[in-house]
């Protein structure tokens, strides 16, 4: 164990603990480490990315009203979900501030853990929709004014193909050359993009309490493959469930990697979108309206079509963002999101039939 994180645990637990850590690979902000008491998974540790969340007291106080917010639902509904608790410092705080003006906190461990990197079996992407639609209804007690928003603009297009326009502009990598197939797709595709953002503006999209980033990885799954824990709440902020829906296809449903080179190799299974709405719309449909049940195929398209975006503009800038591998590494990404968002095209008619498949056959069980 690195000695630095010898010592922050010494800001947690008491000296005669017996702990190691094990660095997890997972996530592109926060640095984590699943910490061993006597040799048993026991603690997350984690360092907070003070560059994306320069507010740490209202990130903290965020997590500490969500998390209490869904002890409470949970307890309500016993076996279904587990929820984390955070773990105060020996000196009674919620966060630790290291010699080097770190910011780290502590949770306690889910026993049983295991993520999914990538959706293979349709039982999962069903699980997955029943976590995030049991999230979506844990926290829907929560109205927008009572959290703070750590990250403005997070699923704002606007915002963000503005931003695109102003590295366009300035062109600092000088990488315009580089991507001119990409910004031409972005140009051409924005357009029909701005039916969500405009719908949210009209109000005739509801703004919720909403997780923000979910992926399956931030899913926790039992050894008999049930999901048994949403987790990575640091982006729980005002928003949509298109935006939850969205990203949770945009990330299962994509038979590649999301820095897939060789996009013959990116396709987009049609099944998976199936089984995760399925379990999405079966937890949380005393929640959502039908408009946003109906747009819940464009919300994958537009989760996907941002996210080509943001990685666009990190490769035009210089890639001051994204940890990348290689000079190339955002615009592969972006490739690989708007070839995703090109095979979405292909099935959206599919998808619509599902939505409705889904819904007729819930409403038929209820009656």
């Amino acid at each position: 164990m690195k000695t630095d994180v010898k010592n922050i645990l010494g800001s947690f637990l008491e000296p005669d603990a017996e702990t190691d850590a094990l660095q997890l690979s997972i996530g592109h902000i926060n640095k984590t480490y699943k910490i061993l008491v006597d040799g048993c998974p026991a603690f997350i540790l984690q360092q907070i990315n003070h560059k994306v969340f320069s507010d740490i007291d209202a990130l903290m106080q965020n997590t500490r009203l969500v998390l209490s917010t869904l002890s409470a639902y949970v307890a309500q509904k016993p076996g279904q979900l587990q929820v984390q608790r955070l773990v105060p410092t020996l000196d009674g705080n919620w966060v630790h501030r290291d010699n080097d003006g770190g910011y780290w906190r502590m949770f306690t461990y889910i026993n049983g853990a295991k993520t999914i990197e990538s959706v293979r079996k349709y039982s999962h992407a069903y699980e997955g929709g029943k976590a995030y639609g049991m999230f979506l209804e844990g926290v829907s007690k929560l109205t927008p004014d009572q959290l703070t928003t750590v990250i403005p603009d997070f699923h704002s297009l606007e915002a963000r193909y503005k931003t695109f326009e102003h590295a366009l502009e300035l062109n600092p990598g000088n990488r315009k050359s580089e991507a001119f197939a990409e910004i031409a797709f972005a140009k051409d595709t924005i357009d029909r993009m701005m039916l969500i953002p405009e719908m949210i503006s009209s109000g005739e999209l509801p703004l919720r309490i909403v997780h923000n980033d979910t992926k399956f990885n931030n899913l926790i799954f039992s050894s008999d493959g049930r999901a048994i824990a949403v987790t990575d709440l640091d982006t729980v902020m005002p928003g949509t469930s298109l935006f939850d829906f969205g990203d949770a296809i945009r990330t299962a449903a994509n038979r590649g990697r999301e820095d897939e080179s060789d996009i013959h190799k990116i396709s987009f299974d049609i099944s998976v979108f199936e089984s995760f709405a399925a379990g999405y719309i079966e937890c949380a449909e005393t929640l959502l309206t039908r408009e946003e049940i109906r747009l819940f195929p464009v919300a994958a398209q537009y989760m996907t079509f941002i996210m080509g975006i943001r990685f666009l503009t990190d490769f035009i800038n210089g890639d001051l963002y994204y940890p990348t591998r290689y000079p190339g590494h955002n615009l592969t990404r972006c490739r690989a999101q708007f070839t995703l968002f090109s095979r979405m095209n292909e099935q959206m008619q599919a998808m619509n039939k599902i939505i409705a498949r889904v819904t007729a056959r819930l409403n038929a069980v209820k009656s």
